[in-house]
C-alpha cells in the first residue's frame, strides 16, 4: 500500500497585503486564509508595523520603509484620521519643534 505524503506547509499566521492570496494561487500553491474580524484587525495591523520595523532595522532596505508607511496609513484610516491630516500634524510639529535632521541627542536637563 502506497502512503501519500502530505506536502510541507509553511505557517505564517500574520496579516498580509490584499493581493497575496491570488499571488500564491498564481504560483501554483494553496493557501489557507480568512478575513479578520474588526475586533482583531487593529491589533494585527500594529503587529504588522512591528514586523515591518524589525525588517527595516535588520536590513536597512528602503522598501521596508514603504511597507511601514503603508501600515501607518492603514492605522490612520482605522483611527478615522485622513493621512493628509497626519501629514499636517507632522509639518506643524516640524514648525514648532523642528525635525530630526540636526541629529541632536539630549543627554540631560537640570533645573536652574
Amino acid at each position: 500500500m502506497e502512503v501519500k505524503k502530505e506536502k510541507e506547509s509553511k505557517i505564517y499566521k500574520k496579516l498580509v497585503r490584499d493581493k497575496i492570496p491570488n499571488m500564491i494561487s498564481e504560483n501554483n500553491q494553496i493557501s489557507e486564509w480568512y478575513i479578520l474580524p474588526e475586533t482583531d484587525y487593529e491589533n494585527e495591523v500594529i503587529l504588522k508595523l512591528q514586523e515591518e520595523t524589525g525588517e527595516y532595522l535588520s536590513s536597512k532596505n528602503p522598501e521596508e520603509l514603504a511597507d511601514m508607511l503603508e501600515v501607518l496609513m492603514e492605522l490612520a484610516r482605522i483611527a478615522g484620521v485622513p493621512f493628509a491630516e497626519i501629514e499636517a500634524m507632522r509639518k506643524k510639529k516640524i514648525e514648532e519643534k523642528g525635525g530630526f535632521s540636526k541629529r541632536i541627542f539630549l543627554v540631560k536637563v537640570q533645573e536652574r
